[in-house]
């Protein structure tokens, strides 16, 4: 196998929703991945030459030090929805892979109540429980804020709000730091990634796309987002084109 055309001393954070096949009428279809294809992922990043880290070396990780890896590799999963439990969990402890999920606080064991369609409304979220087993199996939790909102749009008080209640409540019920965080939609800008910093958090992941270098600012991490639609042809193209994209900021 060809190793990976991404430089050797860039993260690779790569964006995932959902694993599974999406409910009949979900509109949403391409944040699904079928199991095999994140299996697959996997094992071709592996096999590339791509070192899979977790949230701990990311948080440690400095422009004064430069990598103990290669081509350090980092899983993230937002929303946090109970098929990660079911689906995502039992490939990530097969394969020894560690991954951040990013759960919406304040809908923990209810429904992805925050979806704008009512159609999309039903699904599951994550347990303390499912989370808690997770955390011990090397699955990291950081904050998709409280309610997933599109933080630009509320007034400014409620930002600290959404980013520090968050942090609050997942560190009481998970009894660890949570120290990551991820923007809903990716939607923020300067001011409410100082918030971020000003909460406590260490680290903020966008939607951003391209590749992270220790100067990439933390509070503006870039991922590359996983669609459906990407089989092992279309998910090395990606890659190749995230060499092409700004690193720092």
């Amino acid at each position: 196998m060809r190793p990976s055309p991404l430089p050797q001393d860039t993260l690779l954070a790569l964006l995932y929703h959902n694993v599974g096949s999406p409910p009949l009428g979900r509109g949403l279809a391409a944040h699904w991945i079928e199991p095999r294809l994140l299996r697959a992922q996997i094992r071709y990043l592996r096999d590339a030459g791509h070192t899979f880290v977790d949230a701990d070396w990311l948080l440690g990780w400095s422009a004064h030090h430069p990598p103990d890896v290669v081509r350090p590799t980092l899983l993230t999963f937002d929303d946090g929805l109970a098929n990660l439990y079911e689906q995502a969990l039992p490939i990530l402890r097969e394969e020894q892979v560690a991954a951040v999920v990013f759960v919406v606080a304040g809908h923990i064991g209810g429904t992805s109540a925050w979806e704008p369609n009512p159609t999309h409304r039903h699904l599951p979220v994550l347990t303390w429980e499912q989370m808690r087993e997770m955390q011990e199996q090397g699955v990291a939790f950081g904050s998709h804020t409280m309610t997933h909102p599109r933080l630009p749009n509320l007034p400014e008080e409620q930002w600290w709000w959404e980013l520090a209640e968050s942090k609050r409540l997942l560190e009481a019920g998970l009894e660890r730091p949570v120290e990551t965080l991820a923007y809903p939609y990716g939607h923020f800008h300067e001011k409410i990634a100082r918030v971020a910093q000003d909460a406590g958090y260490r680290a903020a992941f966008s939607t951003i796309p391209g590749l992270n270098v220790p100067t990439t600012d933390r509070f503006a991490l870039r991922r590359m987002n996983v669609r459906r639609w990407s089989p092992l042809p279309l998910f090395r193209r990606k890659l190749a084109r995230m060499t092409r994209l700004p690193r720092e900021g």
